[in-house]
């Protein structure tokens, strides 16, 4: 009797597991469809939107797990670049070469340029450490050497800098915008080919700004295309569903594997030897 009633229970828990399985076999998940979207893109795409012009320079396609990716390159005419002038900084400035200075003030609005013992002065430069000052090294023919401050040397000449002066500096229009006791600040406008990353379901502005413009989510219909819409509620809808379909599997697995331990620890425990 005891065998017959574990019999019942397992031929039940398999057919529950087989059940489950045939349903996760044959049940088809709920797709995303975009109706009427604004952009159909590939590789090499052009994307005109009004305010700027992009082109897809990168498509990734879906893998297991993870989304699809793309890249969208535009070229900004007008990015500006910076860079910094360190204070002690060896630096070439229209084909001299200098040292940076700045005054130990709290606001400083000016730096010098000072020129090195490299422009022909037949000296070196060699920083003592104790008084925390450069001084010129000038060896003689008869060999003495001669020390003297840098700063007060009359070998070399100072460049004044100040904050907001326009320098050419390495090819470039450049505006002094700011110094400090650490250095200065430079900036110069260019051309500079700018990139956007957008990955699948997550919402993005594609405009002329990163806070303003058009709101868009990407989808990837296929390997290498994808397309653009802006019904980031119909999108973020069927996703959800998804979501929802991809947990009521999760739950039927997880029926598959907990009938088949029972079915099998029944059939284990059915058959063990009995004691008279």
């Amino acid at each position: 009797m005891q065998r017959r009633a574990a019999a019942v229970y397992i031929a039940f828990f398999l057919v529950l597991a087989a059940g489950s399985y045939a349903f996760i076999a044959t049940a088809q998940g709920p797709s995303i469809t975009v109706e009427n979207p604004e952009y159909e893109l590939e590789n090499s795409s052009p994307v005109d939107t009004g305010d700027r012009a992009y082109t897809v320079t990168g498509v990734t396609a879906p893998s297991g797990e993870e989304p699809g990716e793309a890249t969208l390159s535009w070229t900004n005419q007008s990015a500006v670049f910076s860079d910094t002038i360190e204070t002690n900084a060896t630096i070439t400035y229209n084909g001299t070469e200098y040292i940076t200075f700045v005054a130990n003030v709290s606001d400083p609005t000016e730096a010098t340029f000072r020129t090195t013992p490299a422009n022909g002065s037949g000296a070196s430069l060699t920083y003592e450490n104790e008084t925390g000052q450069y001084l010129v090294v000038r060896e003689y023919d008869n060999g003495t050497r001669e020390l003297t401050p840098y700063v007060r040397d009359d070998a070399f000449t100072n460049l004044t800098i100040t904050e907001g002066q326009t320098l050419q500096y390495q090819g470039n229009s450049t505006t002094v915008t700011n110094v400090t006791q650490s250095g200065l600040l430079l900036e110069w406008d260019g051309v500079r080919v700018e990139s956007v990353s957008l990955t699948e379901g997550e919402p993005f502005i594609l405009n002329s700004s990163q806070t303003e413009g058009t709101e868009y989510v990407a989808h990837f219909t296929s390997n290498d295309t994808f397309v653009l819409t802006t019904d980031i509620e119909g999108y973020e809808s069927q996703a959800a569903q998804q979501q929802r379909f991809d947990e009521r599997i999760n739950g039927l697995w997880g029926i598959v594997i907990m009938s088949g331990l029972a079915g099998v620890l029944l059939t284990g425990l059915a058959y063990l030897p009995r004691k008279e």
